[in-house]
């Protein structure tokens, strides 16, 4: 199994910048914990020495800190952690006499403890691109061996860096799929067309979704509970609302473009919504919320949403009203 007190770098978004930690994993009891040992600011390349050509080492402080902690890396370990940042002719030199990097030392994959749904969704997704999850269960346990013996941060973090290869236009597709969104919908397009299906239900799975999910003391077990939306969950918020499905192919796209430029169907006196109340749920002026597009309106109620939802504290029907008020907005700006 893992050996104690495995270090990795972190990062972590702090107004609008990225800051870099070095933590390490340890048990506490039951549980895997982590822990900032050493900051790295928002250059971690300042931290290493060169000298020559090919010859470097690392800052002094970092290791002397470190010792503080019960903690001495040899340098195959500080050049995982560093690897991003060293000289590339440095690490295209060094390359073939690592080790490598992050290996499991588990005697056979039976021994894996039980993997969250969730984090198995992901691995899925990130290996073989398909919405459709059906056989996840049948996924070889040796899979999710990158995940033995790691703390639930030091996991949010792996993911951190696996997600870099994917590409914007399946931003939202990856979270409909890890979230599991497909399951709230009969359709058998679910698994194939998620951007045909009813996309205001699906905000509304996808909020609730989110919510269940942050607030799951197993899955984050070993981290401090919070009453706010975590900052690993947010990046999906922000993924899913920011991003759309895959577009329509070209024919698609004109007989669509067509039939807004013809149509002259107006919503049914239901679905129009009360300027004034409308005005007061989003928390702007009436003339904002019309001049508003799509992407910025999608925004603005994906962060009203989070900010009156009744799992995170909110009030019900405040959380209802400004729903339907969104529905019957959505169907003009369509």
């Amino acid at each position: 199994m893992r050996y104690d007190n495995i270090m990795y770098l972190a990062r972590m978004r702090k107004k609008d910048q990225t800051h870099y930690y070095i933590r390490d994993t340890y048990h506490d009891g039951s549980y895997l914990k982590s822990r900032d040992v050493f900051d790295l600011g928002t250059d971690p390349s300042k931290h290493i020495i060169y000298l020559g050509t090919h010859g470097y080492y690392y800052n002094e402080a970092i290791e002397e800190t470190l010792a503080k902690f019960g903690l001495y890396p040899d340098q195959d370990e500080l050049d995982r952690i560093f690897w991003d940042f060293l000289d590339p002719e440095i690490k295209r030199v060094i390359r073939g006499f690592h080790r490598s990097f992050g290996k499991s030392k588990t005697d056979s994959p039976e021994t894996y403890p039980s993997v969250h749904v969730f984090d198995k969704r992901r691995i899925h997704y990130l290996k073989f691109a398909q919405i459709d999850q059906r056989r996840l269960s049948k996924m070889p346990l040796k899979l999710f061996k990158a995940l033995h013996g790691k703390s639930r941060d030091e996991i949010e973090q792996y993911f951190l860096v696996q997600e870099r290869i994917l590409q914007p236009n399946e931003l939202r597709t990856y979270v409909y799929t890890i979230f599991d969104l497909q399951h709230f919908f009969l359709e058998v397009i679910a698994t194939k067309r998620p951007q045909d299906l009813n996309q205001i239900k699906m905000d509304e799975f996808f909020i609730d979704a989110v919510c269940r999910l942050n607030d799951d003391k197993n899955f984050w077990a070993g981290m401090e509970m919070s009453d706010r939306l975590r900052d690993y969950l947010v990046k999906y918020v922000i993924m899913y609302f920011d991003n759309e499905f895959p577009r329509h192919s070209l024919f698609q796209d004109y007989l669509h473009e067509y039939m807004n430029r013809h149509r002259t169907y107006l919503p049914p006196k239901k679905v129009r919504v009360n300027m004034e109340e409308a005005a007061r749920l989003f928390e702007t002026s009436w003339e904002k919320l019309k001049k508003m597009d799509l992407k910025c309106f999608n925004r603005l109620y994906r962060k009203m949403a989070l900010k009156h939802h009744p799992d995170k504290g909110g009030n019900p029907e405040t959380f209802v009203k400004l729903t339907k008020c969104y529905q019957g907005l959505l169907q003009k700006k369509l």
